[in-house]
């Protein structure tokens, strides 16, 4: 898979940029005894506690009677990334002469950063392609969004749903929607009033206080199983992983605290600075789930300015930076078992951050990456006489995670101006 490594830190880390032998994406390929995929589904293993069984055995006594591991098998579906761009024959055939060649090389990159940041974004997630809620309600061009809104992500140009958050339902003129401008202030989002799509809304969008903001085509706040619930139609995200509620690959998080995520403040809600004092904390509240360090922290960027910001106020502090595998670099926290950085990732939920063990994860794919559709042969194809023909990038892929309270949320935490 072509990545690139600006925009998408968290899935070129699992991705095995750099370091194919801590964490990759498994194949149908790899799959030689074709047991764990089949057809879209593959089987997948959650470790829910320790191997039990431990014990000290005396010189005339019995050896301990082995314990089952816990865990659960379980079956995971891939999701589909597609990313289509067209182009007519005259630009296909200029692009062969030298003063145009960069013109189907250049929408083939888009459509790999398009795929890989929509890739990057939903692992990111909480499996439902949900980016914020609206919170007033309107017939009309602008919308109001609530606290949690990530203006790094909603960004003028882009093309989003506006659903109702309960079904899915199209409120009017919700669908294919392209942001024209935002006010990060009043959190008002002006919609562009023209149709961007021959499927999409134009005018006056009908939207109420029950509707959210969806990546296009994603809503998946259905009932878990239903082929439309949390992380069924888009990948499932870090969000659902680090959850204390809710099911979760088909696990009641309620019922099963060890297949929770870990709180690293201990239920603490009030807004604090990011503080080495906080990841002190949250380090000793995982180490009941056996871990003592993490491959790197992830989070909002404007958490870890601060934090940074903090440190560099103080007497004698010298900066450490530490780089890992796919190449991206963060301000080092040396309170665990080996020191790791903290990585800035604007896509990440705001006024957080999450400590990853990239050994709880594994990704799952068709291939080793997107492909470009050529079922009749050629990269491009005609779907009716006209002159444009079409490219298709698509990726079938999803997010396995084996361990949960292996992963520690921080939230509720102040930002940099």
């Amino acid at each position: 898979m072509q990545l690139f490594a600006t925009e998408t830190p968290f899935l070129a880390e699992l991705s095995g940029i750099g370091d194919s032998n801590k964490v990759s994406r498994f194949t149908r390929d790899m799959d030689a005894n074709r047991d764990v995929f089949s057809d879209d589904s593959v089987r997948h293993t959650l470790i829910t506690q320790y191997l039990p069984g431990a014990g000290n055995p005396s010189e005339t006594g019995t050896w301990n009677v082995p314990h089952v591991l816990p865990s659960k098998k379980v079956n995971i579906k891939l999701v589909r990334f597609l990313v289509p761009f067209s182009v007519t024959v005259d630009v296909e055939r200029d692009s062969a002469n030298k003063p145009n060649a960069d013109a189907i090389e250049q929408l083939v990159d888009q459509a790999r950063i398009a795929m890989a940041k929509l890739e990057n974004l939903e692992m990111l997630g909480d499996g439902t392609g949900l980016q914020v809620d609206v919170t007033d309600g309107a017939t009309s061009l602008t919308t109001t969004v609530g606290v949690t809104a990530n203006f790094d992500v909603l960004l003028p140009g882009t093309v989003w749903d506006v659903l109702t958050r309960a079904t899915g339902a199209d409120p009017g003129q919700g669908k294919r929607r392209k942001i024209a401008s935002v006010n990060e202030t009043t959190r008002v989002i002006t919609w562009d009033t023209a149709s961007q799509a021959s499927d999409g809304g134009s005018g006056n969008i009908v939207h109420t206080s029950a509707d959210g903001i969806y990546v296009m085509g994603s809503w998946s706040n259905g009932t878990a199983g239903s082929g439309s619930g949390p992380g069924e139609l888009v990948a499932q995200g870090l969000q659902q992983a680090t959850a204390i509620t809710g099911t979760f690959e088909g696990l009641d998080k309620a019922a099963n605290p060890s297949w929770q995520g870990t709180d690293g403040r201990g239920g603490d809600t009030t807004s604090l600075s990011l503080s080495d004092q906080i990841l002190d904390g949250a380090m000793r509240r995982v180490r009941r789930a056996g871990i003592g360090s993490f491959d790197f922290g992830i989070g909002d960027p404007a958490v870890i300015d601060l934090y940074k910001q903090g440190k560099l106020s103080q007497v004698r502090y010298e900066a450490q930076e530490a780089k890992i595998s796919s190449g991206f670099s963060g301000i080092v926290y040396q309170g665990g078992d080996k020191p790791f950085p903290l990585i800035k990732e604007p896509a990440h939920k705001k006024g957080s951050v999450t400590l990853i063990d990239k050994g709880s994860f594994q990704l799952y794919g068709d291939n080793k990456g997107p492909t470009f559709l050529d079922d009749d042969g050629a990269m491009f194809r005609r779907f009716a006489r006209s002159l444009p023909k079409e490219a298709d990038l698509l990726d079938r892929v999803q997010l396995g995670v084996t361990k949960c309270n292996t992963l520690v949320f921080i939230n509720n935490l102040a930002t940099a101006a």
